[in-house]
């Protein structure tokens, strides 16, 4: 039996109403991300500076780096495509199975993902790099330019916090109730 990339999903969409959600999620955020970079390209310009405040402005950046600007030489966008590609699978093979521990997983995981997806097509069709466009000034000497995509990735991130915390919750308590158990056993042989 093979399976292709369709069938999957295909079959995801139809089991759970988890999949769609986060599906939906990363779609609407991807398509957010790209509405308001192509409006910050076409508004800004190589040049445009729009300053909201003393710490946050508009100004269009072309990263060609990796997350954050950084670089990897010649493979940095070969990197970049097949680590998103790769952690956007292993997400959506985990969603279904994290959201019925915490509901929350769902959204989070679809905010990270729809950020990554906008950043990744982002990377394979502008020859230029990622379009970001949302300056904001973290110290005298330091300014953080991002864009819809990483502020999407960050939520998203914060919001797996609690996630987190009740995954680690959790396994802690399986690992006392299997401690308790090899005890009790322990215990009722002696």
């Amino acid at each position: 039996m093979r399976l292709s990339l369709p069938a999957v999903l295909s079959a995801q969409m139809r089991n759970a109403p988890v999949i769609s959600r986060y599906l939906g999620i990363t779609l609407a955020v991807c398509l957010v991300d790209l509405a308001t970079k192509w409006v910050a390209v076409r508004s800004l310009g190589e040049w445009g500076l729009y300053p909201l405040s003393d710490r946050f402005w508009f100004t269009l950046v072309w990263n060609t780096g990796a997350a954050g600007g950084v670089s990897n030489g010649p493979y940095t966008w070969l990197i970049s495509v097949v680590v998103t590609v790769v952690a956007l699978l292993l997400v959506l093979g985990v969603v279904r199975s994290i959201a019925a521990i915490d509901s929350r997983a769902t959204t989070a995981l679809g905010l990270v993902s729809g950020g990554a997806c906008g950043n990744l097509l982002s990377i394979v069709a502008g020859p230029r790099g990622v379009a970001d466009f949302i300056a904001i000034r973290l110290t005298e000497e330091t300014t953080m330019v991002a864009n819809g995509a990483d502020l999407f990735l960050w939520g998203g991130a914060l919001l797996l916090v609690p996630v987190g915390a009740t995954l680690l919750r959790l396994a802690r308590a399986e690992r006392a109730d299997r401690r308790a158990a090899v005890f009790t056993r322990d215990t009722t042989m002696a």
